[in-house]
């Protein structure tokens, strides 16, 4: 099959998005050390990121549109990212270090957008499975991430070589699609005028995304803290982020031959359910809180890229939409689990599952008016 050699391509790649964006959380303190700043100085990094992708996310969807090779602009975006991780070791100063996060970020956005755009436009509507496994990749390369910088530090006395490492696996893509040409865009929607795009589908399809990426952030940021409120042992609130993450790759390895039986629709009731349960546990129930995490990384897994090849069965993505969709990530990247903190710090850690609730229903209502929408029965 033709695809076969792009989609491998692609994923592996996002492997590499995965790294880049999976980078930062684990090396802090050695960022902090490396330029003499604070904990809470440094911590600027993840907003000086965020500006990065929600302007990447906008400008890169205008250029794949436009562009007629799709490649040449993922080819100078993973250089660029390739730059700023190779960078990041000899940087000298706090303000040098957000400069460099900031530009990595508007690239691993754009290498983000032009991947899932890349596997749209290639299979076009058989994409369900080909995107579930995209970010199969990604969430893997989130996953890698730490273990990679862990592995640099054997080799050197800080995480410079780990750095290095994710540098080299980045710079192998551009030369692969230097040598692939790029899919376009072919619509199967036959064009009406003005009706051919659904403005009211496409807000409530980016307001549903908003909500999904505002509900795994906030589990992921905050569920360790949590736990460590609740009287959990530091060691193993830690380590519930990385089951979380666990069973949020297992779910999405698993949905890439579920999706060959189960429709898009059913499919995600059912995270939703999950992940609905897993909440409702976690404010009724004594089960652990491994057990927990394992339930809400299962429910959070494949919401995105079901979600995603829903949508462009509705609404075909361009560049231009899909560079909005990826700005209503970074807004919920942001936006709710900021006030999540002090959230908790006023009213107790009591309050944390309760935003979990709520965040969930909201999702499942969402979905539901996301459907009605569609004109799906």
């Amino acid at each position: 099959m033709r695809e076969v050699p792009r989609t491998a391509t692609y994923c592996s790649m996002f492997i590499a998005a995965g790294l880049i964006s999976g980078v930062l959380g684990p090396s802090l303190i050695y960022l902090s050390n490396l330029v003499a700043a604070s904990v809470t100085e440094i911590s600027t990094l993840f907003v000086a990121r965020s500006i990065g992708n929600m302007f990447g996310a906008v400008i890169a969807g205008r250029v794949y549109d436009k562009i007629k090779e799709a490649h040449h602009y993922l080819i100078a975006m993973l250089v660029i990212g390739c730059v700023c991780i190779a960078l990041t070791p000899f940087s000298t100063s706090l303000l040098m270090l957000i400069m460099v996060f900031a530009v990595m970020g508007f690239a691993e956005v754009s290498i983000n957008t032009g991947g899932n755009l890349m596997i749209l436009w290639l299979h076009k509507d058989k994409a369900g499975s080909a995107v579930s496994l995209l970010h199969l990749c990604y969430s893997l390369g989130n996953m890698v991430a730490p273990l990679i910088l862990i592995l640099g530090g054997t080799l050197g006395h800080d995480y410079g070589p780990g750095y290095w490492i994710i540098a080299l696996y980045t710079l192998f893509f551009p030369f692969l699609l230097w040598r692939q040409s790029s899919p376009k865009l072919e619509s199967t929607h036959k064009q009406n005028g003005p009706q051919a795009f659904n403005k009211v589908f496409f807000l409530c399809f980016v307001l549903t995304i908003f909500l999904y990426v505002s509900l795994e952030i906030t589990v992921a940021g905050w569920i360790s803290t949590y736990a460590v409120l609740q009287g959990v042992d530091k060691t193993q609130a830690a380590i519930l982020v990385t089951w979380f993450y666990v069973a949020l790759s297992f779910g999405r390895f698993i949905s890439v031959p579920a999706l060959r039986w189960v429709s898009l629709v059913y499919s995600l009731f059912a995270l939703l359910s999950l992940t609905i349960i897993g909440v409702l546990v976690l404010l009724f129930s004594s089960l652990s809180m491994v057990g927990v995490a394992l339930i809400l990384g299962l429910g959070c897994s494949a919401f995105f890229p079901i979600l995603f090849s829903f949508a462009n069965g509705v609404v075909p993505l361009t560049g231009k939409l899909t560079g909005y969709v990826f700005m209503g990530c970074g807004l919920g990247a942001m936006i709710i689990p900021a006030i999540t903190g002090p959230l908790i710090d006023h009213f107790g850690a009591s309050v944390y599952p309760i935003i979990l609730l709520l965040m969930a229903l909201l999702l499942m209502g969402s979905w539901v008016n996301l459907l009605r929408l569609s004109k799906v029965k």
